[in-house]
């Protein structure tokens, strides 16, 4: 029987975060410093990245910011190397930076779709291949991904976006097989989150993409941080290998009256 901190989830644990300078990653970067973790803040936006450690140092958490292009090899292998140097050791890896290319298969070049795969897709096994050996020396450790609802749904014109998602879906499997049972990996798919994309729609839009979900509106990332964290935490001592859908219901109609 595994016991739990209730108070703090994942206390003394140390934890990286890929996109942490805003939406998604910043809300988790900071639940997870208020239940305990020590915290590396990863991000290519400096200012946002340096700002949300600051923020958390500002709460007495422990966190550090590191400036990588989670898209470029060496950059994920100085990235868990300054991590470890750091805190000398991983307890939980949230692979949830993302970046793409807009356009059907006919429409989006080679380039954007390359660009795509690398930033989507290559950059989890990037920061699998370096991060698993670290965490394999405490003989535990979670990895979770951010994938999408996209890799279960069609929506125009995100071909390459999609295909990286649903390919994500698939290394989840295939490295929870790998490093079970040492350690646990599990996948979040969110739905309509509000993070800085949605800074650039519309009221009506952000409604009208509301009313397609079951619950009626879009979620803040704070949402997304709370399931990052029942995944780092023993709460899901028993899952790996698992796609956890979070989408206010999006993917389970076909349509809303």
């Amino acid at each position: 029987m595994i016991k739990m901190n209730w108070a703090k989830l994942i206390s003394d644990k140390v934890a990286l975060i890929t996109g942490a300078s805003s939406g998604i990653g910043r809300a988790t970067a900071k639940l997870f410093a208020q239940h305990g973790a020590r915290v590396v803040l990863v991000d290519i936006n400096q200012a946002g990245g340096l700002q949300a450690a600051e923020d958390i140092q500002a709460q007495s958490g422990d966190a550090f910011f590191i400036k990588a292009d989670i898209g470029d090899m060496q950059q994920v292998s100085r990235m868990v190397s300054a991590a470890l140097e750091r805190y000398k050791r991983l307890d939980i890896v949230y692979s949830n930076a993302a970046s793409y290319r807009l356009g059907s298969a006919t429409e989006i070049s080679e380039a954007d779709w390359d660009y795509t795969q690398s930033a989507c897709l290559k950059a989890s096994w990037m920061i699998a291949h370096y991060a698993m050996p670290v965490m394999l020396r405490n003989d535990s450790g979670s990895l979770i991904i951010s994938a999408s609802v996209q890799a279960i749904r069609g929506y125009t014109r995100h071909c390459a976006y999609q295909s990286a998602k649903g390919g994500l879906l698939a290394l989840t499997r295939s490295l929870a097989s790998d490093y079970a049972p040492k350690i646990r990996v599990n996948a979040i798919l969110p739905g309509a989150v509000i993070t800085g994309i949605a800074a650039d729609l519309s009221e009506a839009d952000l409604k009208r993409i509301a009313l397609m979900c079951p619950l009626q509106r879009n979620a803040p990332p704070e949402e997304i941080a709370s399931v990052a964290l029942f995944l780092a935490s023993d709460m899901s001592a028993y899952m790996t290998g698992a796609c956890v859908v979070v989408d206010g219901g999006l993917s389970s109609v076909i349509q809303m009256d």
